[in-house]
C-alpha cells in the first residue's frame, strides 16, 4: 500500500510541476526480479528499449498485482529497467484504476509514469495523452501504446512507449 501511495504521490507532484519525489519503504516483491521479459520501445526525450527488469536492491523493488487483483481494485506494475546506453536504471509504473479484468484500457483508467534514477526527470500521461493498455486473462501480460507528457516542461507526447509487457504476481 505504501508503494501505491508513493506512485500516486509521483503523479500528484508531477502534475503540480514538481520534478523530484522522495520514496518511502516499499513492500517486498512478489517474486525475484530480473526475469520478467519485456519488449518495450521508447522514443522521444528518452529513446531506448526495455527487454527485462533489473534485480531488486535496497528500496528499489519490483512489484506486480498480477492475479491478486479483483474487479474494482487498482492493478499495478512497477519495475526498474535499463532503457538507454547510460546503463542507468529507470522506473516504469503502470496503474489501472477501477480494474475490470482482461481487456483494453485507455487514458481515463491508466496512469503511467517513467522516471529517471535520481527522480530529476519524469514523464506521465495526462488526460490529453493517448494511451492504449491491454491486459490478458492471466493479468500478467499484454501490450502498451502510450504517449507521456514531460512533467517538467509540460510538453505533451514527449515520450512514447510501445510494445509488450510481462510481470508475475
Amino acid at each position: 500500500m505504501l508503494r501505491l501511495a508513493g506512485i500516486v504521490a509521483l503523479f500528484v507532484l508531477a502534475a503540480c510541476g514538481q520534478s523530484s519525489v522522495s520514496s518511502g519503504p516499499s513492500p517486498s516483491p512478489v517474486i525475484a526480479a530480473g526475469n520478467w521479459n519485456e519488449n518495450l520501445k521508447l522514443s522521444g526525450d528518452v529513446p531506448g528499449q526495455i527487454t527485462g527488469v533489473v534485480p531488486d536492491q535496497g528500496s528499489q523493488q519490483t512489484f506486480c498485482s498480477g492475479t491478486k487483483v479483483r474487479d474494482g481494485d487498482i492493478w499495478s506494475d512497477s519495475f526498474y529497467a535499463v532503457v538507454d546506453t547510460s546503463g542507468n536504471e529507470w522506473q516504469l509504473n503502470i496503474l489501472v484504476e477501477n480494474f475490470r479484468g482482461p481487456g483494453t484500457y485507455g487514458n481515463r483508467d491508466v496512469k503511467i509514469s517513467l522516471q529517471s534514477p535520481d527522480n530529476s526527470r519524469a514523464w506521465l500521461n495526462q488526460d490529453t495523452d493517448k494511451v492504449t493498455f491491454t491486459i490478458d486473462r492471466t493479468f500478467q501480460s499484454g501490450t502498451l501504446d502510450a504517449f507521456l507528457t514531460n512533467a517538467s516542461s509540460g510538453k505533451g507526447a514527449a515520450e512514447h512507449i510501445t510494445g509488450s509487457w510481462n510481470c508475475r504476481g
